[in-house]
């Protein structure tokens, strides 16, 4: 067994009225046999002024696992007290892939 990793950046636009779902793909240089990930770093902010936060959420799953190819997704909510989710968020997500290798 061997582990190997990679990190990849999930960048999230100024988004409102949902939670955000994006993927990245981290390329390792042998087979993956499997694979997880990990939270390494997240900037996540308003883009219209300061509010109280009531949730704030990310998600990190391993989607697909293809040869030497870890896909993952990010799901991102930013949310404040008002019972909407009707403020503009945005920001980024750094993830962890640690895979064993072949």
């Amino acid at each position: 067994m061997a582990l190997d990793f990679r990190e990849v950046t999930l960048r999230f636009d100024p988004t409102s009225g949902r939670t955000q779902r994006e993927s990245a793909t981290a390329v390792f240089g042998s087979r993956v046999r499997r694979a997880s990930a990990a939270l390494k770093g997240i900037n996540i902010g308003y883009t219209n002024g300061d509010h109280e936060l009531l949730r704030q959420e990310v998600d990190i799953d391993v989607t697909t696992i293809v040869n030497n190819a870890v896909t993952v997704a990010v799901d991102f909510l930013l949310r404040d007290s008002s019972g909407n989710i009707d403020d503009p968020y945005s920001g980024s997500v750094e993830v962890m892939v640690l895979a064993d290798v072949a």
